[in-house]
C-alpha cells in the first residue's frame, strides 16, 4: 500500500478575512458611539445650562482640553491634534488590527467613534463658539467619590470619553492576556 502525497492548501490568511467577520464589530460600534454621544450631549445641554448639577450623577461642563482638562489653554492645538489623530487611528486599525478579531475591532470602534463625537464638539467650538452653544467638549457625567469615603470628584466626562476608555482597556487587555505561542513540546 503506497501513500499519496496530497497537496495541503494553507489556511486562509487572516488578511483575507471576509468583510462579514470584522465589519459588524467596527462600523456599527463606531457609528453608535458617535451618534449616542452627540445625541446625549444635545439632550442634556438643551435642557440644562453649563454648570448645572441636575442629579447625583450629572453636571454640565465644558472641557477645552483633553482628559482631566490637560492642555485646556490650547483649544485650537487640541482640535488640530484630534483631527490628525482620527485618520491616524483609522490607518492603524485598518493596517494592523482590522483582521485580528472581534475584540480589536470592537475596541477601535469605541475609540474612533468616541474621538469623532468629541471632535465634533471641538470643531463646532472653533467654528461657532459660545454663540452657537459650544465652549469646548460637552461633559455631563459626574462621579463624586465622597459617598464611598474617598474625598475626590472625578472630572466630568461624556459617552465618547467612556467609549474611548473602554476601547483602550480592551486593547490593553488583548496585549496583556495574549495567548502564549506553543513551543512545540506538546507535539513530541
Amino acid at each position: 500500500m503506497s501513500t499519496v502525497d496530497l497537496p495541503i492548501s494553507p489556511a486562509p490568511s487572516v488578511a483575507h478575512l471576509p468583510f462579514r467577520s470584522w465589519a459588524p464589530w467596527f462600523w456599527p460600534v463606531a457609528i453608535a458611539v458617535a451618534v449616542l454621544d452627540l445625541w446625549s450631549k444635545a439632550v442634556i445641554f438643551a435642557r440644562y445650562p453649563s454648570g448645572a448639577q441636575f442629579s447625583w450623577w450629572g453636571e454640565t461642563t465644558y472641557n477645552t482640553g483633553v482628559a482631566w482638562g490637560l492642555f485646556g489653554s490650547y483649544p485650537h492645538a487640541v482640535t488640530v491634534l484630534t483631527l490628525l489623530l482620527i485618520p491616524a487611528l483609522a490607518v492603524v486599525w485598518w493596517t494592523q488590527f482590522r483582521t485580528t478579531g472581534r475584540p480589536a475591532n470592537l475596541a477601535f470602534g469605541c475609540i474612533i467613534g468616541g474621538a469623532v463625537g468629541n471632535a465634533w464638539d471641538r470643531v463646532m467650538t472653533s467654528l461657532v463658539g459660545p454663540a452657537g452653544g459650544y465652549s469646548g467638549v460637552r461633559d455631563f457625567i459626574r462621579i463624586d467619590l465622597h459617598g464611598i469615603g474617598i474625598p475626590y470628584v472625578w472630572p466630568n466626562f461624556n459617552v465618547a470619553d467612556a467609549a474611548i476608555s473602554t476601547g483602550f482597556v480592551i486593547l490593553v487587555s488583548l496585549v496583556l492576556f495574549k495567548p502564549m505561542p506553543r513551543t512545540g513540546l506538546a507535539s513530541r
